[in-house]
């Protein structure tokens, strides 16, 4: 077998050729030297170092939403207010269309008066307003649809005719008339249908502008969040806008459609934020040190705040309602709002007593416009600009009582004894506090009430600093609306706030009347306002 010749092939050292010979500039000049093309060595550098005119890639990661993608109704209606007006209406409707029906059937037919017709026509309206209670009739979700709405008003309204109309059979009093009962059963029965065909068509329109659901945002996307969601998706009895999260690379970008947008420094500085109704911390109490952080930073906002306690992460909740995990399963930590019959008993108050005051006023408020344009030169009314319930900003209205040309819209100045800037007339209408009394119009339009807290202009300033960093519970002021007069005002505490205590004693005397805000209160406060008006000599104004 012949032998093979062994053949070496010799490596190229490349550490025998200077650096400055092996980059692509230096092949580039050998190239050009030997003339041969250089178009390996361009199409190399266009492979390693793309044009300047070349387009940048694109991120096609999704992005995270923010609080600027959110869409927040600022024209709002409290539900349990408006169920409480809409339960009236129907107590009045059916009273009156009974007592007519049954009055044309019982009288000439005996001597016995009125009695019997009275008391049969209250029993049957008793009868008929507590069946449509127990029936939910009320409720009004966004979820029901008109034939579920009226099949229960219906099934209710005529429930309650057969049992008024049994109580009536087993009583059986001597001017018992069946036919007359039977009738205006059936009146009132086919006006409860009406009534409440407009009543669902009327809430079917305000659910879907978003101004009856209590309007939510969450701290903490957490499983508890993902369940009230869930759960919140059948019913839509509460519109859940977002939630926020400091962990947010740890976040999904939404859980069930709610999207996760922020960080809690977002949250505060949310221009939106005045038009939260609840903010409801979710993290559990295994968190208990990021709870706490969470509760510290927002718990002195005006926006009532909650948490979700331990039981709801137990609670198997899939069969309930949404209404009732949010009150057995999320305690308020900055106080429980009023009922929806206390907030619609103070607006009617509100509407009737300062529509009454601005027609009797007429003549008065003409008086004062026309000294006001006689004394000095510009508009009759100053508008500022004022902080109301839940910090909201609006246009307050006051009789002009300063010079046009020394107007103070952002308070940066408190007036002070002698100021300058007020006219003659001013001073007389500021001691009076007549230079107020415009403000009927903010109440009738539902920025302000009759009696609360009363509003600070948006920038006024004590001691050279801003007014709300003196007292750390100064936002709770502003769970209520302002009020034309108050319990601090008639206990001393109107006029100008020159330093910390006085801002101080304000609050504490606000927050008070907060907590024990109920109709006889309001109407005391408004019997001493007058006296106390007329009679103040301490305080500036």
């Amino acid at each position: 077998m012949p032998i093979q010749k062994k053949t070496s092939v010799k490596a190229f050292d490349t550490s025998a050729v200077p650096m400055s010979q092996t980059s692509p500039l230096a092949l580039r000049k050998e190239d050009e030297k030997r003339g041969q093309p250089t178009d390996r060595l361009d199409a190399f550098a266009r492979k390693v170092r793309p044009s300047e005119g070349k387009a940048p890639k694109i991120d096609r990661r999704r992005k995270r939403l923010t609080t600027a993608d959110v869409s927040v109704p600022r024209d709002q209606t409290n539900m349990n207010a408006v169920r409480f007006g809409l339960r009236g209406l129907d107590v009045l409707m059916v009273c009156a269309v009974i007592a007519v029906g049954i009055w044309n059937g019982y009288v000439g037919t005996n001597d016995r008066g009125i009695a019997a017709p009275v008391a049969a026509s209250i029993l049957g309206s008793v009868i008929f307003i507590s069946a449509l209670f127990i029936s939910n009739a009320y409720r009004f979700n966004a979820a029901q649809r008109w034939s579920s709405h009226m099949r229960n008003v219906g099934l209710a309204s005529f429930a309650a005719l057969g049992v008024w109309l049994t109580i009536a059979l087993i009583v059986r009093p001597e001017t018992f008339l069946p036919d007359a009962l039977a009738k205006a059963g059936l009146g009132a029965i086919a006006l409860i249908l009406v009534l409440h065909s407009a009543y669902h068509a009327q809430m079917r329109r305000l659910h879907n502008k978003g101004a009856l659901a209590p309007t939510i945002v969450m701290l903490g996307a957490t499983e508890s969040a993902r369940r009230i969601i869930e759960e919140n998706a059948k019913t839509k009895e509460l519109n859940i806008l977002a939630i926020f999260d400091d962990r947010l690379a740890r976040t999904p970008h939404n859980i069930y459609g709610v999207p996760v947008i922020g960080k809690v420094d977002d949250l505060l500085g949310w221009d939106a934020l005045p038009y939260v109704n609840r903010i409801v911390v979710t993290l559990p109490s295994i968190a208990n040190e990021r709870r706490q952080a969470f509760m510290d930073r927002v718990r002195l906002l005006p926006n009532r705040i909650a948490f979700v306690v331990d039981e709801f992460e137990t609670l198997n909740h899939v069969k309930q309602r949404v209404s009732e995990i949010a009150e057995v399963s999320m305690r308020d930590v900055t106080g429980n709002p009023k009922s929806g019959r206390h907030t619609a008993i103070k607006r009617l108050t509100d509407i009737v007593i300062s529509s009454i005051a601005l027609v009797l006023g007429a003549p008065v408020l003409l008086g004062i416009a026309a000294l006001i344009r006689l004394d000095s030169k510009g508009p009759v009314l100053f508008k500022q600009q004022r902080h109301g319930f839940n910090n909201r900003v609006f246009d307050i209205y006051k009789f002009r009582s300063m010079r046009n040309e020394d107007a103070d819209p952002n308070a940066a100045q408190q007036t002070v004894v002698g100021d300058a800037r007020v006219t003659k007339i001013g001073r007389f209408i500021r001691k009076t506090s007549i230079d107020e009394l415009p403000q009927l119009l903010n109440v009738l339009k539902g920025e302000m009430s009759l009696v609360g807290p009363r509003p600070h202009a948006t920038g006024m300033r004590t001691e050279g600093k801003d007014s709300i960093d003196l007292v750390a519970e100064y936002a709770h002021r502003h769970k209520v609306k302002p009020g034309m007069t108050g319990w601090a005002q008639i206990n001393g505490s109107r006029g100008p706030l020159r330093n910390g205590n006085d801002i101080a004693e304000r609050v504490r005397l606000d927050v008070e009347y907060i907590e024990r805000s109920n109709f006889l209160f309001d109407l005391y406060i408004m019997l001493k306002t007058l006296p106390v008006l007329l009679g103040d000599s301490t305080n500036t104004r």
